[in-house]
């Protein structure tokens, strides 16, 4: 009775920590560590794929968490995986890729476990699963796949956008700042008649000036030349005999026609 009370007593203490069998001198054998873990000061070392006192259990990937059902240890999988380790993937995002094999065959432009995110070609992912593509200097575009050029001598910023010379703007600076106008292929400051007055004096540079002058000064001698037609018109009238009088006879000398 003594023998089994002592039994019970002393394997506690033994199975509570087996690296206390170091304080008793007794070195730990070579094949201690399973699964290609290395002893180190007394502990295993674990590869990837194994964890435990002696590396004796796998791991459970993507995420996965041990726990004990009935005595049973398995792996507790998060959404859109399955399998004893988790390794096996159930679930892809819709559009970006399609299950083959428990996994994710990933779309063009898309990577991940679930292919939840972008391809960043000149460029890292951030946000998540609604993330977006943070582009190297000179590039742009949801996957960073499009060299920003920056158009008429501009250049590209700290901030990766265009930085236009005077006279331009727009995204890319395509297009004429306000005040400026198009002249070829390039952007010139729009000259107003204020400004064309105050820098020479006259409006005959302007190339619309004279034909209008000439068609106000032919409009005016026109007017002119009819008004003289008209009174020339009404004098030559007037001065013309009344035939009335030439045709009765003289009251005083008694005669008729």
């Amino acid at each position: 009775m003594h023998r089994v009370t002592l039994f019970l007593f002393v394997v506690p203490f033994i199975s509570a920590d087996m690296s206390s069998v170091r304080l008793f001198d007794s070195p730990l054998p070579a094949d201690y560590c399973k699964n290609g873990g290395t002893l180190v000061e007394g502990k295993c070392e674990c590869t990837m794929r194994y964890e435990g006192l002696q590396c004796e259990r796998e791991r459970c990937l993507n995420g996965g968490r041990r726990h004990s059902i009935k005595g049973v240890v398995k792996c507790h999988c998060p959404f859109g995986l399955s399998g004893n380790r988790c390794e096996n993937v159930t679930y892809c995002e819709p559009g970006k890729g399609k299950l083959a094999n428990g996994k994710c065959e990933c779309f063009e432009r898309w990577t991940g476990l679930f292919c939840q995110s972008r391809t960043c070609y000149n460029g890292i992912p951030t946000g998540g699963l609604d993330g977006f593509c943070l582009c190297d200097l000179g590039y742009t575009g949801p996957f960073c796949d499009t060299p920003l050029i920056c158009e008429n001598g501009g250049s590209v910023n700290s901030n990766n956008e265009c930085s236009c010379k005077h006279g331009y703007t727009g995204e890319r600076c395509e297009s004429c700042s306000l005040g400026f106008v198009k002249d070829g292929q390039k952007c010139v400051q729009e000259v107003s008649e204020s400004s064309l007055l105050a820098h020479t004096g006259t409006l005959s540079s302007r190339p619309f000036a004279w034909p209008i002058v000439l068609m106000g000064c032919a409009a005016a001698l026109a007017l002119v030349v009819l008004a003289l037609t008209v009174i020339l018109a009404v004098r030559k009238w007037s001065a013309k005999p009344s035939r009335v009088n030439s045709v009765q006879g003289d009251p005083e000398n008694g005669t008729d026609v």
